[in-house]
Formats: structure tokens, C-alpha cells, sequence
């Protein structure tokens, strides 16, 4: 298996080796390995720092370091390759689920215990008032039998489901991303109100976005209408396979292939058409979007000015109108793609031999 990286890399967060933003996938590095150990689960990306979580319950990291976000002690403030976080961080449990805030990192661990670590003056650390920069396991959030099965971040705010469906938030909730009391959450705070059991959410700058079963399709998006992100929703999602959000957009990927998506639009972040079809997968950065289609190719769009987008991006550094695709050149020849995963203008992409 192969990962390479390319976009926004000024603090090493691509783990390519330096700190040079680029527009090419360059292949990212280990240390302590020649090769990933474990098939890659999820990729995810804060300000300035990048998480991969393996499907072994491995988690790596690279990127700025300061605060503790990446949870290591490190010597300089960040590091250019991706590097293992030791399991005695999290009581030698395995990690299943991870996310990114801007300068914080959350964790689960596969006996549902709760992690954060790095630096958050909003509540982001979800420890207590006024708790801003320790490595804290959080109060026991499920009752017995309950498991958290997924779990989204942003800038600021978290976001935890359950398997009983309920979800809990915590961090800057000042719009109302976390339910009301419209206020910053210092600890887990239940989200009340909510008419249907959630199994997926994500969270996009001023909002969350909590959805049903596919079935069904219900779903619910607190916070900001900024961008008309509430307003512009459609009633229902029914048949969705995949949900994503930017900082200011959202997207639904339905078993079809087809995507709807809505929001701001002012860099092409809904795409050449907001209603695109033949796709797999859809995975949404700050301002970007990426999509692998029912071909095997990788297609990116939206603001770029970092290279996220690759080359061919215009003068206002954005995919408008139009999308790019990866060329299949820049991976091994032998390989396919299997995964695709976007974060504050950084892009990854992993393969595996064909």
C-alpha cells in the first residue's frame, strides 16, 4: 500500500518529507517502517496537522506538533513524516475512530473511551470550563451496551453518535452547531431535540450535520444558515451512501453514484455540476472536494491556491466550473486506487497493488 499526499504542507502536515506546499501527489513517509502495517481505516486533517488511523487500531501523525495537538513529545515544533503515537497515550487500547480540529485532535478508543489532546480555548478539549491545552480522557459518555460508532470534528466543535442513536457535542456551539443553549460546551453535552435516531454526522465550520438511516433519510443541520446551508437543504436524503461537509458546504452521495450537493459556491466548491453523477466516494476539505468515480479516477475541485486541487487551477487559485482529475501517472504503475481522504487544503490518496 502507498499514500501520497499533496496541497498545503507548510508545518510537514503532508508527511512528505519536508515543508514545501505542492501541487503533484508525492508519496509519504514512515518512520519505523517500510510500509504502512495496516490497510489505512480514515485520514484526517486539522490546521496544520494530519491524523492517519490504520485498520489495526494504529494511529500516526504528522504535521505541527505544538500544544501537543499530534500527541508526542517532539523537540521541534512538527515533524515531516508521519510517525506512530505510541498506545500508551491512550491506555494501550486500540484507536477506532479519530478527527482533527484546528489545533486539537480527538480520539476513541475501541473500549469507547474518549481522548483529546492539543490546545482549544472554545471548549474543544471538552474537559471542563476553562481547560485549554492538556491531553484529557473525557467522563464516560456511553451507558453500558452503548458503543460510539462514529465521530466528527471541525475548526472548533465535535460531534460523537451513539449506537442508540443519540449524539453529543462539545467546543464553540455559539450558532448553535450543539443544540441549545446556543454557548460554548465545555464537556460532552447531550444534543436534545432531535426527532430521529442519528448514524452519521459531520461537521462543517458553524454547523453540524446529523442524518438517519438510509432508508429513511432524515436529517437535521444545526447552526449557521450562512451560505444558505440550512435554508437550501433538501426535506430528505433517502438512499445516501456517503455525507460530507467543508467548512461552509455539504454533500450526499446516493447509492446511484449521483452527488447532491449545496452551499457556498463562490471557489466551484459544489462542483461543475451540483448534481454529478458515476461517483464512488466523495470526501470534503476546507474549501475543496474530492470524488472517486465508478472509473477508478481521483477528480478535485474547488479553492486550490495550495495545491490541493493539483496544477490547472485559475488565476483565483480555485477548480471553478470544471473538474481536475489526478492523473494515474503520479501513483505506481501496478497499483489501483482504494481511498481518498481531504483536509485543510491537503489532499491524500492511497493504492494497493492491482
Amino acid at each position: 500500500m502507498r499514500l501520497y499526499g499533496f496541497g498545503s504542507n507548510a508545518s510537514g502536515q503532508l508527511g512528505i518529507g519536508d515543508t514545501e506546499d505542492t501541487n503533484l501527489p508525492q508519496l509519504c513517509q514512515l518512520v519505523g517502517y517500510q510500509e504502512w502495517p495496516s490497510p489505512i481505516k480514515s485520514i484526517k486533517g486539522g490546521g496544520n496537522h494530519t491524523l492517519v488511523l490504520l485498520e489495526s487500531g494504529q494511529l500516526f501523525v504528522s504535521g505541527c506538533t505544538k500544544d501537543g495537538r499530534a500527541g508526542l513529545a517532539t523537540s521541534t515544533d512538527s515533524i515531516t513524516t508521519f510517525s506512530e503515537i505510541p498506545a500508551s497515550a491512550f491506555d494501550d487500547s486500540k484507536v477506532k475512530l479519530c478527527s482533527a480540529l484546528w489545533e486539537a485532535s480527538v480520539i476513541v478508543t475501541n473500549n469507547n473511551d474518549v481522548y483529546t489532546f492539543g490546545f482549544g480555548s472554545k471548549g474543544e478539549l471538552g474537559s471542563g470550563n476553562g481547560v485549554k491545552g492538556l491531553t484529557c480522557k473525557l467522563e464516560t459518555i456511553c451507558s453500558e451496551g452503548e458503543r460510539i460508532v462514529d465521530l466528527s470534528s471541525n475548526i472548533g466543535h465535535t460531534v460523537i453518535v451513539l449506537s442508540n442513536g443519540e449524539a453529543y457535542g462539545w467546543g464553540n456551539g455559539r450558532k448553535g452547531q450543539l443544540g441549545v443553549p446556543a454557548e460554548t460546551v465545555w464537556r460532552p453535552r447531550k444534543i436534545q431535540g432531535l426527532p430521529f435516531k442519528v448514524v452519521r454526522a459531520v461537521c462543517g465550520r458553524e454547523f453540524s450535520y446529523l442524518v438517519g438511516t438510509p432508508e429513511h433519510g432524515r436529517h437535521m443541520i444545526l447552526g449557521s444558515d450562512k451560505w444558505k446551508i440550512r435554508s437550501e437543504a433538501p426535506s430528505a436524503k433517502s438512499g445516501w451512501a456517503h455525507v460530507a461537509a467543508s467548512w461552509s458546504s455539504l454533500f450526499s452521495l446516493c447509492t446511484s453514484g449521483k452527488l447532491h450537493a449545496w452551499g457556498r459556491n463562490d471557489h466551484g466548491q459544489l462542483g461543475p455540476d451540483k448534481q454529478q453523477i458515476g461517483l464512488l466516494h466523495v470526501v470534503a476539505g476546507s474549501e475543496h472536494v474530492m470524488a472517486l468515480t465508478e472509473s477508478g479516477a481521483v477528480i478535485v475541485w474547488g479553492w486550490g491556491e495550495h495545491g490541493n486541487c493539483g496544477p490547472g487551477i485559475d488565476a483565483q487559485g480555485d477548480v471553478k466550473g470544471q473538474s481536475n482529475e489526478i492523473s494515474s501517472s503520479h501513483f505506481e504503475t501496478s497499483h489501483k486506487i482504494i481511498g481518498i481522504a481531504a483536509g485543510c487544503a491537503t489532499s491524500f490518496v492511497w493504492t494497493e497493488a492491482s
